[in-house]
């Protein structure tokens, strides 16, 4: 399985993995990203940089984007095929990315505010909350 490590930390972690992870599997790039936009989703409140509704819309649109969901539910969102090893890989980003601000938040935030993810993120919450249906 080309994604071994990522499927051992889980399987570690006790994250139980589901069949349907072998039938859509995310593409490397996308758990790439998945990392990357966890540890965002985790740093962006602590370090004030945007609120706790940003973060949790930027891991709703991760999923959605990884998996090719067209939901905007977390119940949704949570059966796709693939996305357990999504919401893996943007737990383990949100693990790591807190530890590393526990550790130095001063220049863990300094860091987030000058990186060029926080305006892609931006667009991706924008495109989540523009097509998700009105209540």
């Amino acid at each position: 399985m080309k994604h071994l490590k990522l499927v051992t930390a889980l399987l570690a972690a006790g994250i139980p993995l589901a069949p349907a992870i072998v039938i859509a599997e995310p593409s490397e790039q996308q758990l790439a990203s998945a990392v990357e936009l966890g540890g965002l989703a985790a740093l962006a409140p602590l370090c004030g940089l945007r609120d706790q509704d940003w973060s949790a819309d930027l891991r709703r649109s991760t999923i959605q984007t990884s998996t090719g969901a067209v939901a905007y539910g977390d119940a949704s969102l949570r059966s796709a095929p693939g996305s357990n090893v999504v919401i893996g890989a943007l737990s383990y980003a949100e693990t790591e990315a807190t530890e590393q601000f526990a550790e130095t938040p001063a220049a863990t935030c300094t860091a987030l505010a000058g990186n060029s993810i926080l305006p892609r993120a931006d667009e991706m919450v924008l495109r989540f909350r523009g097509g998700r249906p009105s209540s």
